[in-house]
């Protein structure tokens, strides 16, 4: 059996007999390449916050299946997908965070305009360029609650419709309010990209592979599945509440709060808390290597002590070492992976929606835990902290 018959098999699997997915499919390149061509250039990919990029002028660059993207918000306040590469010699033009009123290629200084118009060309000589036919070419844009996705595919279904049914989880836990954000981090794994998705959808290896920073404060016999399938799913747990001071973290004193933790596949899965989130976006770079990026936007300008963002930093150190120690283990052509235990459930739900993605068809079935009303605010709030 192929690599392809292998992993389509695999991912028609249910919860119960579910196995991890062929050690090949992280490191083969044909592989990695029907995943670029099939998931992140058909399907909605997250780029950032709209806290992140709040300002006229304010833009985040990003990179999707090989396609350099600029997210600027215009002069005029609206959100704009723009391609990332200069119409003269295809230099990348912007790089990282900032701000700019017009994007300038650092080559020849081809200027466009925050709409992505060809504004001005030094030197031309006697060669007249006709402008309007080396505009920037646009993608499609849309945001979710203060979540910012970009697509490829101009036949993508509507953002709405692709994660239907999770809004109102958005909506109890007033996302969209989330308007103060931190500076994005960014580092890169020596990992394949479905390694990170799988470690940060579930709860399993707090107690080993967090023992000392996340298990102290939110441990893994807390963890529980909320609701979802392949299109997406919610697990929650409980954690002292955020602003404790670092004693009291590291000591599990302090108030306890719910989290929920949402899975976007194909690259998003965020924290959610009462007034504010984290997230994690995943881009893959190459078969075997992976950007990940973190961020933090809260409804209040709230400033995060030293020792606590310390603590987040060793977290994902932490997630990104066992990462790569397995992203080394996939090597291995004398053993294969085994079955996936009840905490897993949400990589199952990942596994299914790969399996829909590269294989055209749908596995899952939607699971609902009986508590799941006290998290999208269909049952009294109060009765949480019965769970």
């Amino acid at each position: 059996m192929n690599l392809l018959e292998q992993t389509k098999e695999i991912t028609t699997q249910s919860i119960g007999r579910a196995e991890a997915l062929p050690f090949a499919s992280y490191h083969e390149p044909d592989y990695f390449f029907e995943e670029q061509r099939k998931i992140f250039s058909r399907d909605w990919v997250f780029v950032c916050m709209e806290a992140n990029i709040a300002n006229p002028g304010d833009y985040h660059a990003v990179n999707i299946a090989g396609e350099p993207i600029v997210v600027i918000r215009g002069q005029d306040g609206a959100l704009r997908a723009m391609s990332n590469v200069c119409r003269h010699r295809g230099v990348v033009m912007l790089q990282g965070s900032g701000t700019a009123k017009n994007v300038v290629c650092p080559y020849h200084a081809w200027t466009y305009s925050d709409q992505g118009q060809l504004k001005a060309i030094p030197h031309p000589g006697d060669v007249s360029i006709d402008k309007a036919s080396h505009c920037l070419p646009q993608f499609t844009l849309d945001t979710l609650h203060g979540l910012v996705f970009v697509s490829l595919n101009p036949d993508v279904p509507p953002l709405q419709e692709r994660y239907k049914g999770m809004e109102k989880y958005l909506a109890h836990y007033r996302v969209a309010e989330f308007q103060h954000s931190l500076p994005i981090d960014v580092d890169q794994w020596q990992t394949n990209w479905k390694l990170p998705m799988e470690n940060f959808v579930e709860g399993y290896h707090f107690f080993a592979v967090h023992k000392n920073t996340v298990e102290t404060v939110a441990a893994t016999r807390d963890c529980f599945y909320v609701e979802g399938h392949a299109d997406w799913s919610i697990t929650a747990g409980k954690q002292l509440d955020y602003p404790a001071t670092l004693r009291d973290w590291l000591r599990g004193k302090g108030n306890e709060v719910h989290y929920l933790s949402i899975c976007f596949p194909p690259n998003l899965v965020c924290n959610l808390y009462d007034g504010y989130i984290t997230w994690a976006r995943v881009l893959p770079t190459g078969a075997g290597s992976t950007e990940i990026a973190t961020g933090y936007a809260a409804i209040q300008d709230y400033k995060v002590s030293k020792s606590i963002d310390s603590i987040g930093k060793k977290i994902i150190t932490e997630d990104k070492q066992i990462c790569e120690l397995a992203q080394l283990g996939t090597q291995s052509r004398r053993t294969k992976g085994g079955r996936l235990v009840e905490m897993e459930r949400a990589v199952v739900d990942f596994h299914q929606y790969l399996g829909k993605m590269m294989f055209g068809k749908d596995h899952s079935r939607h699971f609902r835990a009986d508590n799941a009303g006290l998290f999208d605010g269909s049952t009294d709030k109060n009765a949480a902290k019965a769970v």
